[in-house]
């Protein structure tokens, strides 16, 4: 009962079809790859955007910072002042502020801060340079990005322009590159799944049609076409399918033409062996149905011989006495036994045929001798 049982779970389909499959795993595989290259899309994104708000705001910090050095040879404080107040127009600037060699606030764009000394590490880098600076810093409270650029008299830096700009340019354009990734990422999943399933489907549809032709064979029937099209491997399946099909039922039909010549050689063999038999025969296959008698036979127990082909031995033979030895030969197979049935006023010899090894009927034969008076 458990290998039948083991055998049925073998045999049962898949809750989860190919098609299924193969769209799972190819959303799977085209999802990493998706995500890796929107990874380093938005890197380079990132790196680019940041890049470009740094030069930009360089630039801008660097061309003051010309300005205000042909106004610092001019010894015009208020030209610097004018150029702080233009700074502070913009709405991502912070402050604005001019360092002399020992960071001291010169201007800035707070009056409170003006005299000031900042000794932190931005601001001394700031001083000490003679390039311009991009670093990002931590102020009020907030991320800074901080430029500065050398104030020059004479071939010779005489102070340091510096100003904070806030990143939420920066931030916003980085929330805009993922909300771009994520519709792309999105509409590349949707097409991911929509063509992996036209694709697949048609190998689904095949795999069916091959599933259905399993289905017919394993009840017995074998289907003349399984209806696969194309050249590839399953279509080639297919086709071999068939050609083994077709060699199957021509196999079947020479089978079929052979037991059936056999039969009638058989029972040509039979009939002409018992003519020559003065003793009623009869025959019996492992399910006790008469499979021959002759006439001595029919005669002796009173049965027609032309009607009891087929039938089991008790609708054909009425007499208790001879049933009972019959019984009786079943008890003792491979073994020839004799009783003298008076009621029929025969001898008969009978025999229950069973294979050895196995135990299994294969027939009985039983021959009834008409007693001379």
């Amino acid at each position: 009962m458990s290998d039948k049982k083991t055998e049925e779970r073998r045999i049962r389909p898949p809750r989860i079809g190919v098609v299924t499959q193969l769209v799972i795993k190819s959303m799977f595989f085209f999802g990493l790859l998706l995500s890796a290259v929107c990874f380093f899309i938005f890197r380079y994104q990132k790196a680019a955007l940041v890049e470009n708000v740094i030069q930009k705001n360089t630039l801008m910090v660097s061309t003051y910072a010309s300005f205000m050095s042909d106004a610092k040879q001019m010894n015009d404080d208020l030209v610097i002042v004018d150029y702080i107040e233009r700074m502070k127009r913009s709405p991502m600037v912070r402050y604005i502020m001019v360092l002399d060699g020992r960071s001291r606030v010169v201007f800035h764009s707070d009056m409170r801060n003006i005299g000031k000394t900042y000794q932190d590490a931005a601001s001394i880098k700031t001083v000490a340079s003679d390039e311009p600076v991009a670093q990002e810093i931590f102020y009020e409270g907030e991320n800074l990005m901080d430029f500065s650029a050398p104030i020059v008299v004479d071939h010779k830096k005489v102070a340091t322009l510096r100003a904070g700009f806030s990143r939420s340019s920066i931030d916003a354009g980085i929330e805009d590159i993922k909300e771009n990734l994520s519709v792309v990422a999105v509409a590349g999943m949707i097409i991911v799944i929509v063509g992996a399933f036209i694709i697949n489907s048609g190998l689904g549809v095949d795999i069916n049609h091959l599933k259905n032709a399993a289905r017919e064979v394993s009840r017995g029937e074998l289907p003349d076409t399984i209806n696969v099209t194309g050249s590839g491997e399953i279509a080639y399946l297919a086709r071999v399918l068939e050609r083994m099909f077709d060699k199957f039922k021509r196999d079947i039909s020479d089978i079929e033409t052979q037991k059936k010549e056999l039969r009638k050689n058989y029972d040509f063999f039979v009939q002409n062996i018992a003519a020559f038999i003065d003793e009623g025969i009869m025959i019996m296959d492992s399910d006790n149905k008469v499979i021959f008698a002759n006439e001595a036979a029919g005669k002796t127990a009173g049965f027609s011989v032309l009607g009891c082909m087929g039938k089991h031995m008790l609708e054909v033979i009425k007499n208790a006495e001879l049933i009972e030895f019959l019984n009786h030969c079943s008890q003792n197979p491979n073994t020839a036994a004799v009783r003298e049935i008076l009621s029929l006023n025969c001898t008969a010899v009978a025999e229950v045929v069973k294979e050895i090894s196995t135990g299994k009927s294969l027939g009985s034969v039983v021959q009834l001798k008409t007693q001379k008076m």
